[in-house]
């Protein structure tokens, strides 16, 4: 990869604010919607930390994600940078706690209390429209909680 501004290397580093190996070394360039820093090569824009990879690294394979052990979106500290599959990122997000799952979504309607209720009125025979009707959701998110498609963690 290399460009009329010269070589990538020397034109990526200088954007990043490097200190010791164990701190984060944030991304001071430009930032995508979501809070990721944003690095542009060979005319295209890629995330900042996935840049940081590569320089350090090696490619990274098609598919696969760069994730952040730190979770600061903005760092570049290749001792920070994981490679992982979409569910590896899923799985390490819900680790850490900072995934939106059952009542810390703010747009959710039941909660862990209400989906075991739901359960135990089901196999006493409440019909599925009666307990949607009971709890505001609707029919089908009743059959989800019941097949455990959603709420499945929950005993």
């Amino acid at each position: 990869m290399q460009r009329i501004d010269g070589p990538i290397e020397k034109r990526f580093w200088p954007k990043v604010k490097a200190a010791s190996e164990e701190a984060c070394w944030p991304w001071m360039g430009t930032r995508t919607h979501n809070g990721y820093g944003q690095f542009r090569a060979a005319g295209r824009a890629t995330c900042a930390h996935r840049v940081a990879w590569e320089l350090t690294s090696g490619p990274i394979p098609t598919g696969v994600f760069v994730c952040h052990r730190c979770d600061n979106r903005l760092c570049c500290n290749p001792a920070h940078l994981f490679l992982g599959t979409a569910a590896d990122n899923s799985n390490d997000m819900v680790a850490k706690g900072r995934s939106n799952k059952g009542q810390r979504n703010p747009n959710v309607k039941l909660t862990v209390e209400s989906v075991r209720n739901i359960r135990k009125d089901a196999e006493a025979g409440s019909s599925d429209k009666s307990l949607a009707a009971r709890h505001g959701v609707s029919r089908g998110a009743i059959r989800l909680v019941l097949i455990r498609e959603n709420w499945g963690w929950v005993e």
